[in-house]
Protein backbone atom coordinates (compact mmCIF):
# COMPACT_ATOMS: atom_id res chain seq x y z
CA UNK A 1 0.00 0.00 0.00
CA UNK A 2 1.54 3.41 -1.11
CA UNK A 3 1.21 6.02 1.69
CA UNK A 4 -0.40 9.19 0.77
CA UNK A 5 1.32 12.61 0.50
CA UNK A 6 0.55 15.19 2.75
CA UNK A 7 -0.59 17.99 0.95
CA UNK A 8 -0.77 21.52 2.13
CA UNK A 9 -2.22 24.80 0.78
CA UNK A 10 0.20 27.42 1.06
CA UNK A 11 -1.05 31.47 0.36
CA UNK A 12 0.82 34.40 -0.94
CA UNK A 13 2.67 32.21 -3.67
CA UNK A 14 3.75 35.32 -5.21
CA UNK A 15 6.21 36.76 -2.48
CA UNK A 16 9.60 36.30 -3.22
CA UNK A 17 10.68 34.44 0.10
CA UNK A 18 8.00 32.14 -0.28
CA UNK A 19 9.68 29.98 -2.70
CA UNK A 20 12.30 28.57 0.46
CA UNK A 21 9.85 27.13 2.47
CA UNK A 22 7.79 25.28 -0.44
CA UNK A 23 11.62 23.89 -1.85
CA UNK A 24 12.09 22.45 1.63
CA UNK A 25 8.77 20.97 2.05
CA UNK A 26 8.91 19.47 -1.04
CA UNK A 27 12.23 17.91 -0.52
CA UNK A 28 10.10 16.07 2.09
CA UNK A 29 7.40 15.16 0.19
CA UNK A 30 4.80 17.38 0.87
CA UNK A 31 2.72 18.26 -1.96
CA UNK A 32 2.10 22.05 -2.48
CA UNK A 33 -1.18 23.54 -3.67
CA UNK A 34 -0.41 26.79 -3.98
CA UNK A 35 -2.80 30.46 -3.80
CA UNK A 36 -2.58 33.91 -4.69
CA UNK A 37 -4.64 36.79 -5.31
CA UNK A 38 -2.56 38.24 -7.86
CA UNK A 39 -2.17 36.17 -11.23
CA UNK A 40 1.35 37.67 -11.86
CA UNK A 41 2.75 35.86 -9.01
CA UNK A 42 5.40 33.72 -9.85
CA UNK A 43 4.26 30.48 -7.28
CA UNK A 44 1.13 30.40 -9.77
CA UNK A 45 2.94 28.88 -12.54
CA UNK A 46 6.19 26.45 -11.02
CA UNK A 47 3.93 24.56 -8.49
CA UNK A 48 1.51 22.05 -10.37
CA UNK A 49 -1.53 23.03 -9.09
CA UNK A 50 -2.43 26.57 -8.00
CA UNK A 51 -5.61 29.15 -7.78
CA UNK A 52 -5.86 32.47 -7.88
CA UNK A 53 -7.76 33.54 -4.69
CA UNK A 54 -9.26 37.00 -3.46
CA UNK A 55 -7.80 38.70 -1.24
CA UNK A 56 -7.98 38.35 2.15
CA UNK A 57 -9.94 41.44 2.81
CA UNK A 58 -12.59 40.42 -0.10
CA UNK A 59 -15.90 39.40 1.26
CA UNK A 60 -15.39 36.43 -1.04
CA UNK A 61 -12.32 35.16 -0.10
CA UNK A 62 -13.72 32.47 2.90
CA UNK A 63 -16.21 31.08 0.79
CA UNK A 64 -13.67 30.57 -2.02
CA UNK A 65 -11.15 28.76 0.42
CA UNK A 66 -13.38 26.64 1.64
CA UNK A 67 -14.54 25.80 -1.57
CA UNK A 68 -10.88 24.98 -2.00
CA UNK A 69 -10.82 23.13 0.71
CA UNK A 70 -13.46 20.69 -0.14
CA UNK A 71 -12.18 19.98 -3.48
CA UNK A 72 -8.49 19.31 -2.59
CA UNK A 73 -9.11 18.27 1.05
CA UNK A 74 -5.14 19.44 2.42
CA UNK A 75 -4.02 17.98 5.83
CA UNK A 76 -2.86 22.08 6.42
CA UNK A 77 -2.76 25.41 4.96
CA UNK A 78 -0.34 28.06 5.79
CA UNK A 79 -1.18 31.50 5.15
CA UNK A 80 1.02 34.59 4.63
CA UNK A 81 -0.78 37.52 4.80
CA UNK A 82 -2.02 38.99 8.46
CA UNK A 83 -5.67 40.30 6.32
CA UNK A 84 -5.74 35.88 5.63
CA UNK A 85 -4.83 34.99 8.48
CA UNK A 86 -7.60 36.94 10.28
CA UNK A 87 -10.36 36.24 8.67
CA UNK A 88 -8.95 31.99 8.55
CA UNK A 89 -8.05 32.06 12.25
CA UNK A 90 -12.25 33.56 12.75
CA UNK A 91 -13.17 30.50 10.59
CA UNK A 92 -11.25 27.76 12.06
CA UNK A 93 -13.67 25.65 13.20
CA UNK A 94 -15.52 25.14 9.86
CA UNK A 95 -11.82 24.22 8.35
CA UNK A 96 -11.01 21.96 11.09
CA UNK A 97 -14.45 20.06 10.52
CA UNK A 98 -13.23 19.67 7.02
CA UNK A 99 -9.72 17.66 8.26
CA UNK A 100 -7.18 20.58 7.69
CA UNK A 101 -5.29 21.99 9.91
CA UNK A 102 -4.91 25.74 10.56
CA UNK A 103 -0.99 26.68 11.26
CA UNK A 104 -1.87 29.95 13.00
CA UNK A 105 -2.87 30.86 16.53
CA UNK A 106 -6.98 31.09 17.69
CA UNK A 107 -8.36 34.00 16.26
CA UNK A 108 -8.64 36.10 19.51
CA UNK A 109 -4.89 35.76 19.75
CA UNK A 110 -4.08 36.64 15.91
CA UNK A 111 -6.26 39.83 16.37
CA UNK A 112 -3.91 41.21 19.32
CA UNK A 113 -1.00 40.36 16.61
CA UNK A 114 -2.41 42.21 13.78
CA UNK A 115 -2.62 45.14 16.30
CA UNK A 116 0.34 46.57 17.14
CA UNK A 117 -1.40 48.97 20.11
CA UNK A 118 -2.61 45.59 22.05
CA UNK A 119 0.39 43.77 20.88
CA UNK A 120 2.00 46.67 23.17
CA UNK A 121 -0.28 46.81 25.45
CA UNK A 122 0.35 42.73 25.97
CA UNK A 123 4.18 43.41 26.49
CA UNK A 124 3.82 46.38 29.15
CA UNK A 125 1.42 43.66 31.47
CA UNK A 126 3.91 41.03 31.44
CA UNK A 127 7.24 42.57 31.66
CA UNK A 128 8.43 42.72 27.92
CA UNK A 129 10.51 45.94 27.28
CA UNK A 130 8.86 47.78 24.27
CA UNK A 131 9.29 51.32 22.81
CA UNK A 132 6.72 53.76 24.35
CA UNK A 133 3.78 54.63 22.89
CA UNK A 134 2.49 58.09 22.75
CA UNK A 135 -0.71 58.91 23.42
CA UNK A 136 -0.52 62.80 23.73
CA UNK A 137 1.17 64.91 21.12
CA UNK A 138 2.30 67.19 23.26
CA UNK A 139 4.04 64.48 25.51
CA UNK A 140 6.28 63.03 22.22
CA UNK A 141 9.77 62.80 22.13
CA UNK A 142 11.50 63.51 19.14
CA UNK A 143 12.99 61.76 16.88
CA UNK A 144 9.56 59.31 16.91
CA UNK A 145 8.11 56.94 14.70
CA UNK A 146 4.58 57.19 12.95
CA UNK A 147 3.26 53.59 11.56
CA UNK A 148 -0.59 52.84 11.27
CA UNK A 149 -1.87 50.49 14.32
CA UNK A 150 -3.08 47.83 11.64
CA UNK A 151 -0.07 47.09 9.20
CA UNK A 152 2.71 44.62 7.89
CA UNK A 153 6.14 45.26 7.20
CA UNK A 154 7.75 48.74 6.32
CA UNK A 155 4.72 50.10 4.51
CA UNK A 156 3.70 53.77 5.58
CA UNK A 157 6.09 53.97 8.42
CA UNK A 158 7.69 57.07 8.79
CA UNK A 159 10.23 58.55 11.54
CA UNK A 160 9.13 62.25 12.43
CA UNK A 161 12.01 64.63 13.35
CA UNK A 162 9.78 67.46 14.45
CA UNK A 163 6.06 68.39 15.20
CA UNK A 164 5.91 69.60 11.06
CA UNK A 165 7.57 66.28 10.65
CA UNK A 166 4.89 64.81 13.10
CA UNK A 167 1.36 66.51 11.68
CA UNK A 168 2.47 65.88 8.35
CA UNK A 169 3.17 62.10 8.54
CA UNK A 170 -0.30 62.08 10.81
CA UNK A 171 -2.22 62.93 7.72
CA UNK A 172 -0.59 60.04 5.41
CA UNK A 173 -0.84 57.27 7.96
CA UNK A 174 -4.02 55.53 8.32
CA UNK A 175 -5.09 55.17 12.14
CA UNK A 176 -1.49 55.77 13.03
CA UNK A 177 0.17 55.39 16.14
CA UNK A 178 2.83 57.29 17.81
CA UNK A 179 6.13 55.31 18.91
CA UNK A 180 8.97 55.89 20.54
CA UNK A 181 12.05 55.76 17.97
CA UNK A 182 15.18 52.96 19.25
CA UNK A 183 17.89 52.98 17.50
CA UNK A 184 19.72 50.03 17.40
CA UNK A 185 20.26 46.41 15.66
CA UNK A 186 17.29 44.43 14.59
CA UNK A 187 16.01 41.15 14.59
CA UNK A 188 13.71 38.82 13.44
CA UNK A 189 13.31 35.96 15.88
CA UNK A 190 11.79 32.90 14.26
CA UNK A 191 9.45 30.65 16.05
CA UNK A 192 7.74 27.59 15.72
CA UNK A 193 5.29 26.34 18.40
CA UNK A 194 3.17 23.71 19.27
CA UNK A 195 -0.88 23.80 20.10
CA UNK A 196 0.01 24.37 23.86
CA UNK A 197 1.98 27.32 23.09
CA UNK A 198 5.55 26.00 23.50
CA UNK A 199 8.03 27.05 21.86
CA UNK A 200 9.68 24.63 19.96
CA UNK A 201 12.11 26.48 17.63
CA UNK A 202 13.59 30.05 18.38
CA UNK A 203 16.00 31.43 16.31
CA UNK A 204 17.23 35.28 16.17
CA UNK A 205 18.35 36.50 13.20
CA UNK A 206 20.17 39.94 13.11
CA UNK A 207 19.09 41.66 9.71
CA UNK A 208 22.17 42.73 7.91
CA UNK A 209 20.30 44.01 5.01
CA UNK A 210 17.02 44.98 4.07
CA UNK A 211 14.79 46.01 1.03
CA UNK A 212 11.07 46.45 0.74
CA UNK A 213 10.99 45.30 4.34
CA UNK A 214 12.43 41.73 3.51
CA UNK A 215 15.31 40.47 5.32
CA UNK A 216 17.70 40.10 2.25
CA UNK A 217 21.13 39.95 4.02
CA UNK A 218 20.80 37.90 7.45
CA UNK A 219 22.82 35.80 10.42
CA UNK A 220 21.78 33.85 13.31
CA UNK A 221 22.87 35.13 16.81
CA UNK A 222 22.28 32.80 20.06
CA UNK A 223 20.91 35.70 22.48
CA UNK A 224 19.81 33.68 25.61
CA UNK A 225 17.70 36.98 26.67
CA UNK A 226 15.70 37.34 23.35
CA UNK A 227 15.04 33.88 22.89
CA UNK A 228 13.43 33.49 26.88
CA UNK A 229 11.42 37.00 26.37
CA UNK A 230 10.06 35.01 23.23
CA UNK A 231 9.39 31.94 25.03
CA UNK A 232 7.45 34.34 27.65
CA UNK A 233 5.49 35.76 24.75
CA UNK A 234 5.12 32.92 23.10
CA UNK A 235 3.16 30.86 25.92
CA UNK A 236 1.47 34.28 26.53
CA UNK A 237 -0.03 34.84 23.01
CA UNK A 238 -0.65 31.06 22.74
CA UNK A 239 1.40 30.77 19.37
CA UNK A 240 0.51 27.83 17.19
CA UNK A 241 3.05 26.53 14.20
CA UNK A 242 5.26 29.78 12.58
CA UNK A 243 5.76 33.12 14.07
CA UNK A 244 8.20 35.70 14.16
CA UNK A 245 8.70 38.43 16.67
CA UNK A 246 10.55 41.92 15.79
CA UNK A 247 12.61 43.36 18.37
CA UNK A 248 15.50 45.91 18.13
CA UNK A 249 19.02 45.88 20.41
CA UNK A 250 21.36 48.64 21.73
CA UNK A 251 23.73 49.41 24.08
CA UNK A 252 20.40 49.93 26.54
CA UNK A 253 18.87 46.93 26.18
CA UNK A 254 16.75 45.35 23.89
CA UNK A 255 12.94 46.64 22.81
CA UNK A 256 10.42 44.01 21.50
CA UNK A 257 8.17 46.07 18.51
CA UNK A 258 6.05 43.51 16.70
CA UNK A 259 4.56 39.72 16.95
CA UNK A 260 3.46 38.06 12.89
CA UNK A 261 2.00 34.88 12.89
CA UNK A 262 3.47 33.41 10.03
CA UNK A 263 6.51 32.30 8.87
CA UNK A 264 9.06 35.35 8.44
CA UNK A 265 10.45 36.92 5.34
CA UNK A 266 13.87 35.91 5.88
CA UNK A 267 12.55 32.45 7.99
CA UNK A 268 14.53 30.01 5.28
CA UNK A 269 17.73 31.21 7.44
CA UNK A 270 15.98 29.48 10.28
CA UNK A 271 14.65 26.74 8.56
CA UNK A 272 18.57 26.23 7.44
CA UNK A 273 19.99 26.48 10.98
CA UNK A 274 17.54 24.51 12.48
CA UNK A 275 17.06 21.05 10.78
CA UNK A 276 13.87 20.07 13.22
CA UNK A 277 11.68 23.11 11.96
CA UNK A 278 10.61 21.59 9.02
CA UNK A 279 10.37 17.63 10.69
CA UNK A 280 8.52 18.94 13.93
CA UNK A 281 5.72 21.10 11.39
CA UNK A 282 5.31 18.06 9.53
CA UNK A 283 4.63 15.90 12.83
CA UNK A 284 2.21 18.24 13.79
CA UNK A 285 -0.05 18.12 10.70
CA UNK A 286 0.53 14.10 10.78
CA UNK A 287 -0.86 14.65 14.43
CA UNK A 288 2.33 13.32 15.96
CA UNK A 289 3.88 14.52 19.19
CA UNK A 290 6.90 17.58 17.99
CA UNK A 291 10.29 17.77 20.00
CA UNK A 292 11.96 20.44 21.30
CA UNK A 293 15.36 21.74 19.18
CA UNK A 294 18.03 21.11 20.42
CA UNK A 295 19.99 24.32 19.13
CA UNK A 296 20.48 25.48 16.16
CA UNK A 297 23.48 26.60 14.01
CA UNK A 298 25.25 29.90 15.36
CA UNK A 299 26.40 32.46 12.83
CA UNK A 300 25.29 31.43 9.62
CA UNK A 301 24.81 34.35 6.83
CA UNK A 302 22.66 34.10 4.49
CA UNK A 303 23.08 36.08 1.10
CA UNK A 304 20.41 36.33 -1.74
CA UNK A 305 19.54 36.99 -4.99
CA UNK A 306 16.83 37.21 -7.87
CA UNK A 307 15.58 34.42 -10.25
CA UNK A 308 12.96 34.36 -13.09
CA UNK A 309 9.94 32.97 -14.22
CA UNK A 310 9.12 33.25 -18.13
CA UNK A 311 5.72 32.70 -18.76
CA UNK A 312 3.53 33.32 -22.38
CA UNK A 313 0.63 36.22 -21.29
CA UNK A 314 -2.38 34.17 -22.77
CA UNK A 315 -0.87 31.40 -19.75
CA UNK A 316 -1.75 33.96 -17.08
CA UNK A 317 -5.75 33.49 -16.02
CA UNK A 318 -7.10 36.63 -14.16
CA UNK A 319 -9.61 34.31 -11.75
CA UNK A 320 -10.09 30.95 -10.94
CA UNK A 321 -8.12 27.83 -10.72
CA UNK A 322 -4.51 27.23 -12.78
CA UNK A 323 -3.14 23.92 -12.95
Amino acid sequence: MVKEKIKIIRSAVGSMPSWGLIDELQKRGVKIIGMDSNPLSFGLYILKKSYVIPRGDDPNFITEILKIIDIEQPNAILSGPEEELLILSKNKRKIEERGTLLLCPDYEYVEICVDKKKTNEVFERIGIPTPEIFTDIDSVEFPCIIKPRFGRGSSDVYIAKNKDDLYFYLKKVNEPIIQEFIQGEEYTVDILADKGGNALSVIPRLRLGVESGISVKGKTVYDKEIIDYCKKITKELKLFGPSCIQCIRNDEGVRFIEVNTRFGGGSILSIKADPTIIPNLIKMIKGEKPEPSGGFKEDLVMLRYHSEVFILEEEIKKSGEFS
